[in-house]
């Protein structure tokens, strides 16, 4: 298993260095645009998961990614490494600036008693860690299952989705009018592609 595995880890790293060295690159718009299309939705929630509102969120994202593309080209990428580690620092310590700002800014000390980064500073890095790493393996799932669909029905999709939801086999065959064995065909189909799909995105994005 683990031959197989590190075969599949050597087939995706190509790419995931491919992709880093591309946005080095500050000419190279297309492969901006991809970057933030991955990256700024994880950003985004990770703000608001650090108890920033929308739009302040929507403005951290901004400056994060403005960070990274001044920093890209000196980020020294190495197979043994994790470009997510990077990123959520750099997110994790603009967040935090933001609430030190906001905190000097505040006239009241009973709004800096009560502002978030009192709540954050009670909270332990280890569990922040463990939010980010959540929160980006929901990230990594929804790209994939975004590409995923492209290649399934809708009905077929439904049936993954409610299977997922915990609708028994025999329910969905109740549901869609078909056999048991076809729904069983059906939510493996997708769900082999989707788990191939994230494999894909860990190894490129990560």
């Amino acid at each position: 298993m683990t031959g197989t595995y590190q075969k599949v880890e050597d087939q995706f790293c190509p790419t995931r260095e491919t992709l880093l060295l591309k946005v080095k690159n500050r000419d190279d718009e297309k492969s901006w645009e991809d970057f933030v299309h991955y990256y700024k939705a994880f950003i985004f929630t990770v703000c608001k998961k650090m108890n920033v509102n929308h739009h302040d969120s929507e403005e951290i994202s901004q400056k994060v990614l403005l960070k990274l593309w001044h920093k890209l080209p000196d980020f020294k990428y190495s197979p043994g490494g994790r470009f997510r580690g990077w990123l959520c620092m750099v997110t994790g310590n603009t967040v935090k600036d933001f609430f030190r700002k906001e905190s000097r800014l505040s006239d009241k000390a009973q709004a800096v008693k009560e502002s978030p980064l009192t709540s954050m500073k009670q909270t332990e890095q280890p569990e922040i860690n463990n939010m980010m790493l959540e929160e980006w393996e929901k990230h990594i799932t929804s790209l994939a299952f975004e590409t995923v669909e492209q290649s399934f029905t809708q009905r077929v999709l439904d049936i993954f989705i409610d299977s997922n939801n915990g609708l028994s086999a025999d329910e969905l065959s109740k549901k869609y009018e078909l056999t048991v064995n076809t729904i069983y065909k059906h939510c493996q189909r997708v769900r082999v592609k989707l788990h191939s799909e994230i494999r894909r995105l860990h190894f490129e994005l990560s």
